[in-house]
């Protein structure tokens, strides 16, 4: 017993150790991040095509994966499948580093469309090792502390994010955003990541396989979930939302680094400026979350701050510093919407059918989130090419994209929440696309954090 409580101790600290290394790397594989932005639009100038095609690949990514993840679940376990991707992503990134360091400056068609192709690849290794990821550390971290396990893990990897971001910050402006800064600090993420490999190797579960990825044909018992009213309404709320979320998401890099001027390294100031405005939001809209309910939340937050959003349609070279407001006020709403969808989400999915309630959600909102990514895109290039204002148009995209996904919050008017507390205290994914667009949009802390629903505690008499 005492062996076994010593393995668990040391398996929960390796856990954490490895989180703390990969979370530069999980900063990295986003490519609609501040890094990533940075280095596609100001340094490489891929275009308004090329970057929505790059940015739609993580989206279209979990859309695959979660197809195809019941096949590879008969032949793989969690553990062989975590540590095959990882290794495989972690070989694509040296090779990407490599490909980065010659690739042509001059040529935006071929930058664009070898970051499109490596992102692809990248994307799915990605996507089918967080899923196993996370059924591996269901299998070895106890369920009674896993709640508390995972929210103190989550502190741990926001203050490794924040160093990072930094450290960018620094290496941007000091090396005024050269092909040698950007590699300086790709190079550290992967080597961070590469530790992090190491590290997982040394995590030894009860069962020694991991436990199964998945046990179960979702897409056979989608048909069960006809009668889930309430879930249905709020996967349409999702899609709908953040095809929106993903079309604003993709075109907000480009307006603030091409049109608008912003330096790379004022960029990820502003993303840092969001990060610390949601890491302090996040336990005061915890704590509204069970004083007030999720709908109540989750809808004010939504509204709040897609109409702040607005304020980039009166931004202006001159007053780039006001990014700032806009970013702090969106990094504090945006975390009390994403935590009060997950508290929704926890509840309205059935117990008895929960893998395919969560593959559900995460597929259609993959797939809005692909498209929505691509036709920014498609959007901005064909305007570029003709008689227009361009800086008409991105405001003009940017309102449209708010105006729209301020309709969103209608479909769940008058829905019951449900006063069930939810049994299982994680969902493994479920908010993977979602938590995707929101670090496009500054919250970066999210880029390596798993929720967790909090276990209240009981009240003595």
């Amino acid at each position: 017993m005492h062996e076994r409580m010593s393995q668990t101790r040391r398996n929960l600290h390796n856990s954490t150790l490895e989180g703390l290394c990969a979370t530069p790397w999980s900063i990295l594989s986003l490519p609609g991040g501040f890094l990533m932005a940075g280095l596609l639009n100001a340094y490489f100038n891929v275009g308004p095509f090329w970057f929505g095609m790059i940015a739609a690949m993580p989206a279209l990514a979990n859309a695959i994966h979660i197809l195809l993840i019941p096949l590879i679940g008969r032949f793989m376990r969690a553990r062989d499948l975590t540590l095959s991707q990882g290794w495989l992503n972690t070989g694509l990134w040296i090779s990407g580093l490599v490909g980065i360091a010659f690739l042509p400056v001059d040529d935006p068609d071929v930058a664009g469309l070898f970051f499109t192709i490596f992102f692809a690849f990248v994307s799915l290794s990605a996507s089918f090792l967080q899923v196993s990821w996370m059924a591996w550390l269901s299998c070895f971290v106890p369920s009674r502390i896993r709640g508390r396990y995972m929210g103190n893990r989550n502190r741990s990897t926001s203050i490794s994010n924040l160093c990072y971001m930094l450290l960018t910050l620094l290496l941007l402006y000091t090396f005024d955003a050269s092909r040698s800064a950007y590699l300086i600090l790709a190079g550290i993420a992967v080597f961070g990541r590469f530790i992090s490999m190491l590290i997982q190797h040394r995590i030894v579960s009860k069962d020694p396989t991991g436990g199964a990825i998945t046990n179960t044909n979702w897409i056979n018992e989608v048909s069960s979930l006809r009668k889930e009213t309430p879930l249905l309404r709020f996967v349409l709320f999702g899609t709908y939302a953040g095809f929106w979320m993903a079309f604003s998401g993709a075109i907000t890099p480009l307006y603030a680094l091409n049109q608008l001027g912003a330096s790379p390294a004022a960029f990820t100031g502003f993303t840092i400026a969001a990060t610390i405005s949601g890491m302090i939001g996040s336990r005061i809209w915890g704590q509204l979350i069970d004083r007030h309910g999720a709908i109540p939340v989750l809808i004010i937050c939504f509204i709040a701050w897609r109409c702040g959003d607005i304020g980039w349609a009166f931004l202006t070279p001159d007053s780039l510093n006001w990014m700032y407001a806009i970013w702090i006020w969106g990094g504090a709403m945006a975390i009390g919407y994403m935590l009060a969808s997950f508290n929704l989400l926890l509840k309205l999915i059935p117990e008895s059918n929960r893998a395919a309630g969560i593959s559900l959600n995460l597929t259609t909102t993959s797939i809005a989130a692909t498209i929505a990514a691509m036709l920014a895109g498609i959007i901005l290039s064909r305007a570029d090419g003709m008689n227009i204002n361009i800086i008409t148009v991105y405001r003009g995209t940017m309102v449209t994209s708010i105006l729209c996904s301020l309709l969103a919050p209608l479909i769940l008017l008058k829905m019951q929440e449900p006063k069930t507390n939810p049994q299982l205290n994680t969902i493994n994914g479920a908010m993977r696309t979602l938590r995707q667009i929101t670090v496009n949009q500054g919250l970066t802390f999210l880029s390596n954090a798993t929720f967790v629903a909090r276990r209240k505690r009981k009240k003595l008499d």
